[in-house]
């Protein structure tokens, strides 16, 4: 157990490693030597765990998607309303993400290597949130607590609205914006969104 423990520490530090580069020189400048110096191991250990820096780039991306699973199966287990709970999972992936990727210089380049090196990954992680956002829609519709009749959409329009809005407001004039002012954004979407579903009731 104790060599287990190891053997995944060093796995973690060479991806937190991967992470902290990549973060700070994009990806194309970012080497194996680089990972291994940064990780604190000897070159040859690091090829004992990943077979190029596309496989460090890949594990980054699957721990980053099993702690937004986390984090968004803690927030379902609150029984919020739809406004709350749209917020909250809002922030559990966007927020959590912009806080770790968006001061990056290299945040354009880092998402294209998303959608390039690491594409299968990307694309189950987007469509598990996104199914994540429209059963909380569903259950909503379900209680009376929102309706979509007098709108003319689905909740899979309106969850693809919210996350077209939650995506544009990432940057501002191609720069991207501050964690801070990020999540504030989030929140408004969040709120906006509520408020538009529930308007019949409220009137």
């Amino acid at each position: 157990m104790v060599q287990a423990r190891t053997e995944r520490d060093k796995a973690e530090a060479i991806v937190a490693a991967g992470e902290k580069l990549f973060s700070r020189f994009g990806y194309r400048r970012t080497s194996m030597d680089d990972i291994a110096r940064e990780a604190g191991v000897a070159k040859g250990t690091l090829y004992l765990y990943f077979d190029g820096k596309a496989a460090v780039f890949r594990a980054m991306q699957t721990r980053n998607l099993e702690e937004v699973n986390r984090r968004c199966t803690a927030v379902e287990a609150q029984g919020l309303g739809f406004h709350e709970a749209l917020a909250g999972l809002l922030e559990a992936n966007y927020g959590w993400m912009h806080e770790r990727y968006g001061a990056s210089e290299h945040l354009v380049e880092l998402g294209v290597t998303r959608m390039t090196v690491g594409a299968d990954i990307a694309s189950a992680a987007d469509a598990t949130y996104a199914a994540r956002l429209t059963a909380l829609c569903n259950l909503a519709l379900d209680r009376g607590e929102i309706t979509l009749a007098r709108f003319g959409h689905d909740a899979d329009a309106l969850i693809a609205s919210v996350l077209e809005a939650a995506r544009g407001a990432k940057s501002e004039a191609g720069e991207p914006v501050p964690a801070t002012r990020y999540r504030q954004s989030l929140m408004r979407i969040a709120a906006l969104a509520a408020a538009a579903v529930t308007l019949t009731s409220a009137r």
